[in-house]
């Protein structure tokens, strides 16, 4: 029953597939379509766009050469009128024969052509005749040529000012020039022509990102930012144009020849196309501009700036590349959401199947987990009595260490015992004998010995009961002054039998740490012993004891001038049962418990051998700041051994 729907689904499957084939690539043609329309549009009107931009740019460099041009050509308009009004320049006009006239002529032409900066300063009689020019001392002088046939001398002797574009024949070097008629009451003596040179204004041009060329009345162009578009012309002259400047002499007609362009209007745009050789002379480069003109009325020319369309095109082109990149990015984009999407659907399927798998998983793990941990419970509580037989331990070992001072003192305690009890016997018998014989103040003075004496027994008792007493274990302010006070005190009597001299450097009043007292004693204790052990059968034993402070740490230091450590044996020093005494003499653990004590007040005990000769042992601990309120009978080592012991 199952196996036929099977089947119909594998037969129907190759039409289905190849459906679905032409559904992808029906999509994939429509994307394409999509995107080269996005392009098309993006180089249009990107295009037009950029070419709006170069046109006002043009439009505002042109604005500007224009206005540039006209200033230069206005700083030297008025300059042939100024020098034609002049009474010394008549003079040299009327009385240009006279002795003399003609060279003061000439330095004045000169003069006042090193001060304006013009090309050629010159005077012209009223034939036309030049008697007179700046240039007089030149090889080539304008003195003694006629320029009648110029534009600029008709004008000028017509009583006008006259101006002119023209190639100089005599310097053969292109320039602008102005004429003025010099008068005396009605009648025009002559000329003073002033000749500007246009090469200048080329090469402030020159630096322009575009390119700029200007034309006269007849399309000749005569300056121009390249060197190979002057005298050119824009067209074909006329025959009318041709005899006009053949008969004004204003340029070789042998130079000109039209320029090789394609000139054309399309709607608000003008362009034109250049052909020009090639830079490395192989074969035609033609380059299509962008041009912007604007005429200049008074002197009758035009000034076109020209701007390279490719760079238009090449932003058009950077355009599309961008627009095609963002159309791959958002097809990819696409597609791999489209992929992710679908490997999501799988993985999704995939979870489904294996949930159940992980259920069944969980819940044999959840079984195995129930079982460890029941385990791990068991553990923490075995783990936590061993710390704690392990804290009991310690605790016994460190009362066994202070049951093993006390043995080794034994004999001082007794001697300390004996001496007083002895003195009580004999001040007792002497009391009885005193009051026999009615000398009772006698007597009293005996009785107040014994009063002092037991007192001192009760002291020397009240000590070892504090010392062997288990102390506690919470931390409070303690002053390590008073402690070591309180420690050299308790062994008196073993330090007078051992004959032994304590130097004792208490070092600032105020210096207080966190510790227990009695624990703190001990380990004082503890140093003091072994100091006196290694210093056995050495005559006179000396220990120095020094309190310091560095870096808000405490240093207690405790030397003795014994034969110090073996160096093999310092690194084994502080380990348990290691002892460097004779058999019999020490259990080896004072100094392990010692170390476990400061650690345990987060202090540190180091040992190390004196330069001077003796072992050195340093304990360093934290200090606190001392506060009077909580540590007021911490001052006293009888203070902090009654609070910590009890009494």
């Amino acid at each position: 029953m199952r196996a036929a729907p099977s089947a119909i689904g594998q037969r129907a499957a190759p039409g289905a597939a190849d459906q679905a084939l032409w559904l992808r690539a029906a999509k994939v043609a429509l994307v394409g379509l999509l995107c080269a329309g996005l392009c098309w549009l993006a180089y249009a009107w990107s295009k037009e766009l950029f070419v709006e931009q170069a046109r006002r740019q043009a439009r505002a460099t042109l604005a500007l050469y224009t206005q540039s041009l006209k200033g230069e050509l206005r700083k030297y308009e008025i300059l042939p009128e100024m020098l034609a009004g002049r009474r010394e320049v008549v003079e040299l006009f009327r009385q240009r024969s006279a002795p003399g006239a003609v060279e003061r002529a000439n330095r004045l032409a000169e003069s006042v052509n090193d001060i304006s900066g013009a090309a050629d300063t010159y005077f012209m009689d009223a034939e036309g005749l030049t008697f007179a020019a700046s240039n007089w001392n030149s090889e080539q002088p304008f003195v003694g040529r006629n320029f009648s046939y110029r534009p600029y001398f008709q004008q000028a002797i017509r009583g006008a000012l006259g101006r002119y574009f023209a190639l100089g024949t005599t310097s053969n070097r292109r320039g602008y020039y102005f004429a003025y008629p010099v008068r005396e009451g009605e009648a025009i003596l002559g000329v003073v022509a002033v000749k500007v040179n246009v090469k200048r204004i080329e090469a402030s041009w020159a630096a322009a990102p575009n390119e700029v060329m200007v034309a006269d009345g007849n399309g000749v162009i005569f300056i121009a930012s390249r060197e190979g578009w002057r005298f050119k012309t824009l067209g074909p002259l006329s025959q009318a144009a041709i005899a006009e400047i053949e008969s004004n002499r204003q340029y070789r007609l042998g130079d000109l020849s039209p320029l090789d362009s394609d000139w054309r209007s399309g709607g608000r745009v003008e362009r034109v196309s250049i052909r020009e050789a090639g830079s490395d002379g192989g074969g035609t480069r033609v380059t299509d501009y962008l041009v912007e003109s604007r005429p200049l009325s008074e002197a009758g020319w035009t000034v076109h700036v020209l701007t390279d369309s490719s760079l238009a095109r090449g932003q058009a082109i950077w355009a599309v590349a961008l627009t095609a990149l963002a159309c791959l990015i958002a097809v990819l984009t696409l597609a791999l959401a489209r992929q992710r999407r679908r490997r999501l659907i799988e993985r999704i399927e995939i979870e489904r199947a294996g949930a159940e798998r992980l259920e069944q998983r969980v819940r044999e793990r959840t079984a195995d987990l129930t079982a460890s941990n029941l385990r791990l419970e068991e553990e923490i509580r075995e783990r936590r009595s061993a710390e704690e037989a392990l804290r009991r331990t310690q605790d016994e070992l460190i009362q066994a260490g202070k049951l093993a001072a006390l043995g080794q003192m034994s004999a001082a305690i007794s001697h300390e015992f004996n001496q007083p009890l002895a003195a009580i016997r004999s001040y007792a018998e002497n009391a009885g004998t005193l009051i026999a014989r009615d000398r009772l103040d006698e007597a009293g003075d005996n009785c107040t010995r014994i009063w002092e004496l037991t007192g001192r027994m009760a002291e020397i008792s009240k000590h070892l009961n504090a010392f062997a007493r288990k102390p506690r274990r919470r931390l409070i302010p303690v002053s390590p002054t008073a402690v070591v006070e309180e420690t050299l005190k308790f062994l008196k009597g073993r330090l007078d039998s051992a004959k032994a001299e304590v130097r004792f450097s208490p070092g600032p009043a105020d210096l207080q740490v966190m510790a227990g007292p009695l624990r703190l004693q001990q380990v004082m204790t503890n140093l003091l012993l072994n100091a006196l052990d290694a210093m056995a059968g050495r005559g006179t034993p000396r220990i120095d004891i020094a309190l310091s402070s560095r870096n808000d740490r405490l240093l207690l230091s405790v030397r003795d001038h014994g034969p110090g450590i073996d160096e093999a044996q310092l690194d084994r020093i502080f380990d348990p049962f290691f002892t460097t005494k004779e058999v019999g003499s020490g259990l080896g653990l004072g100094l392990s418990i010692s170390y476990n004590i400061i650690k345990d007040f987060d202090g540190s005990l180091r040992a190390e051998n004196h330069p001077d000769g003796g072992a050195l042992f340093t304990v360093e601990l934290p200090l606190i700041e001392a506060d009077s309120g909580t540590t007021d009978t911490a001052g006293t080592a009888d203070g902090a051994l009654r609070r910590a012991s009890g009494f």
